[in-house]
């Protein structure tokens, strides 16, 4: 799990880290694209279709994916915050659900090859069908390194002590992660009291991983010089003459300001580390070091076998694009594949909940687009030509005969002429 992949010094720390999820999905834009402009310089299209294509997928992939994940997950994560919809438009927090991708993105696809380019659809569509299965594989790595998406539990029902992996590939995701905590909420593991903080309510949480690694930067530090500067401000209160009424309300002021940074800080981040440590008469290194030795039950990667499944479907739908006889069908068997991988994949997630019949909601979309891409090949055996409409050659201007360059040359010229 490495969810930042890098930093970028002298900017601010919202701005500096570059999350790993976002690096992966843009490599999946670029090889994506790389991929398509070359199938199609192969097929003879226009490459430039190909590209004004690629920047639909960007920003209609990823609105689509954030408005699936916002309206899904609405009720838990965005509607008890203090602003919703600020934390709706903060994307760097995480948050994007595959298939509201493809739901808005084929659309939009097919509005702009019928309406705009005025070119095949099902030519163009066959085109970029492999580079969506291509694009969500590069992306799981993305989830992998972000912690997202993890798989189920899997122990060896042998082994006593309920650690052994039941997989060599399985993997632990360390104290904090989201697997982890999802694993002590569901009483599949258990956590030291030192490790715990109880709210208000009487709930039990894990204690925020990055809080720990906070107090552990700041040593002390902040907590030490404000109550240097509470001290401070109170002898100088006690050092004032009684006699300067100004001096004594200026600097009883002073010393109230100081007293209460004093408290606010026993509520930021720090403080509460700092204070839990205290009550357990632990080190802040010590708790960080407890804490490193409580790492997730064993889990199926599911990322990394979806990654393997999108690769498979990509190269199954690259062949199928070269043999095929029927202009259209490549973006249907994409439904149809991709569909099943994801109604397996779900069966050994952990991460979704079952709040559609039973399904998650990736389940049930899923059953949606198999039979959409079902009757889409239906469709388009029975009912239409095997060659889409609007099928041209695209010839790069370096390839045009030297007839056609003299025709298009003349033609210029009547053109300037009038």
């Amino acid at each position: 799990m490495h969810p930042t992949m890098f930093t970028i010094p002298f900017l601010p720390e919202w701005l500096a880290e570059v999350k790993s999820y976002g690096v992966m999905m843009m490599i999946a834009f670029l090889t994506s694209i790389w991929m398509c402009c070359r199938r199609a310089m192969r097929s003879q299209a226009n490459p430039d279709i190909v590209l004004n294509l690629g920047f639909i997928a960007l920003v209609a992939g990823v609105l689509g994916a954030r408005i699936m994940f916002v309206w899904h997950y609405w009720d838990t994560r965005f509607a008890n915050q203090t602003s919703p919809w600020g934390a709706v438009l903060d994307i760097r927090a995480g948050g994007l659900e595959f298939w509201g991708g493809p739901l808005l993105t084929i659309p939009a696809m097919y509005i702009y090859l019928k309406y705009m380019a005025k070119v095949s659809v099902r030519w163009y569509l066959d085109m970029c069908a492999p580079a969506l299965a291509w694009g969500l594989a590069i992306t799981r790595i993305g989830c992998f390194l972000n912690g997202c998406c993890w798989g189920s539990v899997c122990i060896d029902e042998h082994d006593p002590a309920r650690e052994k992996a039941q997989v060599p590939w399985a993997v632990r995701f360390p104290y904090g992660s989201p697997a982890m905590t999802q694993q002590y909420h569901f009483g599949q593991l258990t956590l030291p009291k030192e490790l715990l903080v109880t709210t208000a309510s009487g709930e039990a949480y894990p204690l925020a991983p990055d809080y720990l690694r906070a107090a552990a930067e700041d040593g002390g530090a902040t907590g030490k010089r404000l109550i240097e500067a509470a001290s401070a401000a109170r002898k100088t209160l006690d050092a004032t003459d009684p006699k300067d009424g100004d001096a004594q309300k200026r600097n009883r002021e002073a010393l109230e300001a100081a007293q209460r940074a004093l408290m606010s800080h026993n509520n930021t981040p720090i403080g509460l580390v700092e204070n839990h440590a205290s009550k357990y008469g632990l080190t802040i290194q010590e708790l960080l070091t407890l804490a490193d030795h409580y790492k997730s039950k064993p889990v199926h990667p599911a990322q990394l076998y979806e990654m393997v499944s999108g690769m498979l479907i990509c190269w199954l739908l690259s062949i199928m694009f070269y043999y095929r006889r029927r202009h259209g069908v490549v973006l249907p068997w994409f439904l149809i594949l991709y569909s099943i991988s994801r109604v397996v994949l779900e069966a050994i997630r952990q991460d979704n909940p079952l709040d559609v019949g039973g399904l998650t909601i990736s389940q049930a979309i899923s059953i949606g687009t198999f039979t959409a891409g079902v009757l889409g090949l239906l469709y388009i055996y029975k009912a239409l030509p095997l060659i889409g409409p609007g099928v041209e050659k695209f010839i790069m201007p370096e390839d045009e005969p030297p007839d056609s360059k003299r025709q298009s040359k003349s033609r210029l010229g009547d053109q300037a002429a009038r």
